[in-house]
């Protein structure tokens, strides 16, 4: 796996994705208690720096190297730390994906933000990010010695 956006088709991203979907759509109404709620916060915290790595690699025609990785990785954890604490940017963040959804939708119905629920507990799922930076590390550091990918991504001395 080492074309660019393809973290998106490694097994943990798939298995992220069912999660969500599954528990999105059957679980919550099942049960819709607070285990649903962490399982969703858990699978989209993993999910999310595969997602923006693969956009911006499908963007650029050419994998990220450990800067993007990084960056992916913080902007996860701070984005969601945002969403789930302060005010203002969740409302905002409610309102996009609402957007989103609603433009998904065909521009039908009501356009309607989202409902997050910010609980200052949920940011016990950001170590889940170690997993993720596992994740991507592991698929983008096999590039074979010599490929111009292996330079981009492989740790290196630093400059100093």
């Amino acid at each position: 796996m080492n074309r660019p956006g393809d973290l998106l088709l490694s097994p943990w991203a798939l298995v992220s994705v069912a999660v969500i979907l599954v528990n999105d759509h059957v679980l919550k109404g099942a049960f819709g208690n607070t285990m649903t709620g962490k399982l969703s916060d858990v699978a989209g915290v993993f999910l999310f720096p595969l997602l923006l790595l693969s956009v911006l690699e499908v963007l650029r025609r050419s994998l990220a190297g450990r800067a993007a990785i990084d960056r992916s990785i913080a902007v996860t954890g701070i984005g969601f730390a945002a969403v789930k604490t302060v005010s203002p940017i969740g409302d905002a963040y409610e309102w996009v994906i609402g957007f989103f959804r609603w433009t998904a939708g065909g521009f039908r119905g009501e356009l309607l933000p989202i409902v997050v629920y910010r609980d200052p507990s949920d940011l016990w799922v950001l170590p889940i990010l170690f997993a993720s930076y596992l994740v991507v590390t592991h698929n983008r550091t096999r590039a074979p010695e010599g490929a111009p990918e292996h330079e981009m991504i492989s740790p290196g001395p630093h400059p100093t």
